[in-house]
């Protein structure tokens, strides 16, 4: 059997993270996440050779990243996939597995759908979003009976999980359907674009049968910035509750002076030195420094080549990217990417892109008056989440001293933020933002103080 997967166009929902990542080149526990859905697939028995990726948007990125597998194959992203299938340039007998590129499945998961006994299957989940925000399938006796897009709630009972099981004829009906959605319920709006969905009615219509798998394990739809956070946290968990003592590797050592509240997994050449406290499981990775009064509060991840030190704190529930710096009294919470450095008092709580510096007493501010969700508004429509409320910056942006970032705001890439800033709504990318102020001046002195 041979495997597509899917690359997205650029999604704005993403943004801040938008400019710079193909959705699937977005970091779980430090490693991009491709590479956990080329290995899925490797190991679910799927050879290298017959794996094909469509690239789309940073196609070069895409490249590079899986550069390691020498015998992947690629579609270049001027042929779309209905395109490639209509060129009939490659045998495809055995069925094929289709994955989109902003999903991803438990390995668990992949093998039941492998396993399933019909032709054709969708993997499937309960829903857990609104049906008019998701393409959604009305499944009956386990098998698929039509698949709406963006339907009322009534219409759909299950959600599809973006990963496919296809045969032959499957594969024929998405390659010459019509662009958009046939089967649509009455007054929706679809884009004019391929959705293989829509193939997949027109499968049905003519007589065939596609199986509904049930996912076992949750499956990431990643979509906005703050799922970054919830794929981050869950895969966290689930890694660092499986270490059950101290391991470490060469040239690491542990401080007789340190505090170890829990386990810790240390890399090549790091240590972890006089006065700093662990709590819970922590993750360290290679030539990494922990010292100097630093508390890291495990479940916590520490990237290749970083720095904690000077009385530094790291939350549970974080991964901090590799390249990092992160020192005196800077308390950090959420995901930081690569090469990100934050001193001096500040503190921060999301989602940190590459090479950002967080200058002296940035802040963050992730509770509303009315302790409710942060509502943010996309194209039009109105979304929150669990981590709404975090703070997102985009890649190479410099904040300024004192900065304070209210719930939920997104900063672009390339930006530059002016000292002193309440940054109380998002920034667009590559955007020098300035604050005006007015001074009134007036005569002082001890005759104006009363003598």
């Amino acid at each position: 059997m041979k495997a597509f997967l899917l690359c997205n166009d650029r999604q704005e929902k993403m943004f801040p993270f938008d400019k710079h990542y193909q959705i699937n080149s977005l970091p779980i526990l430090n490693k991009e996440m491709i590479f956990w859905q080329i290995e899925e697939l490797l190991t679910s028995g799927i050879s290298e050779q017959d794996i094909y990726v469509f690239l789309n948007y940073k196609a070069d990125q895409t490249r590079r990243l899986l550069k390691k597998y020498k015998n992947i194959q690629y579609v270049e992203p001027n042929i779309g996939l209905d395109a490639f299938l209509r060129a009939g340039s490659e045998p495809f007998e055995e069925g094929v597995i289709i994955q989109k590129g902003n999903y991803l499945v438990k390995s668990n998961d992949l093998a039941s759908l492998l396993e399933s006994k019909e032709f054709s299957s969708v993997l499937v989940t309960n829903k857990k979003q609104e049906s008019i925000d998701m393409i959604g399938a009305q499944v009956k006796n386990n098998h698929v009976v039509k698949f709406l897009a963006h339907a009322r709630d009534h219409y759909v009972t299950s959600e599809v999980s973006g990963v496919y099981k296809l045969d032959k004829e499957a594969l024929e009906s998405i390659a010459y359907t019509n662009y958009g959605f046939n089967q649509r319920v009455t007054g929706s709006m679809i884009p004019n674009r391929l959705f293989l969905e829509n193939g997949l009615n027109d499968y049905l219509k003519e007589g065939n049968k596609i199986q509904a798998v049930f996912a076992q394990e949750k499956v990431y739809n990643l979509q906005f910035p703050w799922d970054i956070l919830n794929v981050n946290i869950d895969c966290l968990k689930e890694y660092t509750q499986e270490i059950k003592k101290n391991t470490l590797d060469d040239y690491s050592f542990i401080s007789e002076e340190a505090t170890v509240n829990g386990h810790v997994v240390l890399g090549k050449n790091s240590f972890i030195g006089k006065n700093v406290t662990i709590n819970g499981n922590v993750v360290v990775g290679n030539n990494v420094e922990i010292a100097t009064g630093a508390i890291i509060n495990g479940p916590a991840l520490i990237g290749d080549h970083s720095y904690i030190k000077d009385y530094a704190k790291i939350e549970p529930n974080t991964v901090i990217g590799y390249e990092n710096r992160i020192g005196h009294n800077a308390e950090i919470e959420g995901v930081t990417m690569q090469g990100i450095s934050a001193i001096h008092y500040s503190e921060m709580y999301g989602v940190i892109g590459q090479y950002v510096d967080i200058a002296a007493a940035c802040v963050c501010g992730i509770l509303r008056f009315d302790d409710t969700r942060q509502t943010h508004r996309i194209n039009g429509r109105s979304y929150s989440d669990k981590y709404s409320n975090a703070v997102f910056i985009g890649d190479y942006t410099r904040t300024g001293v004192n900065n304070v970032f209210f719930p939920g705001v997104k900063v672009g890439s390339e930006c530059a933020l002016y000292p002193g800033l309440n940054v109380e709504k998002d920034v667009s990318h590559e955007t020098l933002l300035i604050k005006k102020e007015e001074h009134i001046e007036k005569e002082w002195g001890n005759q104006r103080y009363g003598w």
